[in-house]
């Protein structure tokens, strides 16, 4: 069973007052450790792989408009450049991310900053700087935030296909493909099966709507079997089972889709 978002903070919180050092476990082992405390188990490469195999991944703002800033999501500080990111994922547009840590809630903990002032913290971290696992809080540089696959999160009812593309959606910034294709095309709104697949052999993205700008998104592995209702321009509306086991029904571009009939 996965643990709760809470037990994980609260696995958090009390981690600071034991006083582990940076050096005995830095941000990446820090929250494993909160979510093995808490009776879970983790293991990941890196903080950019946290955030390429999150169950839900976006910005602080949409996280707050999403109701998604909960006791035990992670937060992470995405770099201005990708110059040091790891190979393994030059080109997928994510971006480097090279800090993470854990939202507790508002007025957690008390904590002393760099300058050994006391303050109110709603985050905790293995920080390099503080030499220490310490208090933080949401205005020290965090940019994104995310919830694991491996927490529990308490609210997840509904995270299914409402939350992937209504047949009526239409993307300010992208195009609107609940309307009638012409004639002339019939093949292409036939649901069919197909292949998830992927250059590097990694998650692909399911967006809410058909647009690269798309900033709601989910992850569905390589070789998953996805079923296609529609697609044009590129895009392809399908239902498909992401990462985190849920069932949603978005757009993906189509040339990560490899239709049955085609494979050999």
């Amino acid at each position: 069973m996965k643990p709760t978002g809470e037990s994980v903070a609260a696995a958090a919180v009390q981690a600071v007052s034991v006083g582990y050092t940076y050096d005995e476990m830095d941000c990446q082992a820090f929250v494993e450790h909160c979510a093995r405390q808490a009776g879970g188990a983790m293991d990941y490469l890196g903080t950019n792989d946290m955030a390429r195999r999150a169950a839900w991944l976006g910005t602080l703002d949409e996280a707050r408009a999403q109701g998604r800033l909960v006791p035990g999501a992670g937060l992470l500080i995405r770099e201005e450049t990708d110059a040091n990111l790891p190979a393994r994922y030059a080109g997928d547009g994510l971006g480097d991310f090279s800090h993470v840590g854990l939202y507790v809630g508002p007025d957690a903990l008390t904590d002393t900053d760099k300058n050994g002032n006391a303050r109110s913290c709603d985050v905790v971290h293995s920080s390099a700087t503080m030499g220490r696992v310490a208090g933080s809080t949401l205005a020290n540089g965090w940019t994104h935030a995310m919830w694991f696959q491996e927490i529990d999160y308490g609210n997840e009812d509904g995270l299914g296909v409402d939350q992937g593309a209504d047949s009526g959606d239409v993307a300010d910034s992208g195009m609107d493909m609940s309307d009638e294709l012409t004639a002339g095309t019939p093949a292409t709104s036939v649901k069919r099966y197909a292949v998830v697949v992927s250059p590097d052999g990694g998650p692909v993205k399911l967006r809410k709507s058909a647009s690269t700008e798309e900033t709601l998104y989910w992850l569905v592995n390589a070789g998953a079997r996805v079923q296609v209702e529609r697609e044009r321009d590129g895009w392809a509306l399908i239902r498909a089972i992401c990462t985190d086991g849920y069932t949603r029904r978005a757009y993906m571009m189509a040339q990560y889709l490899e239709y049955e009939n085609e494979r050999e």
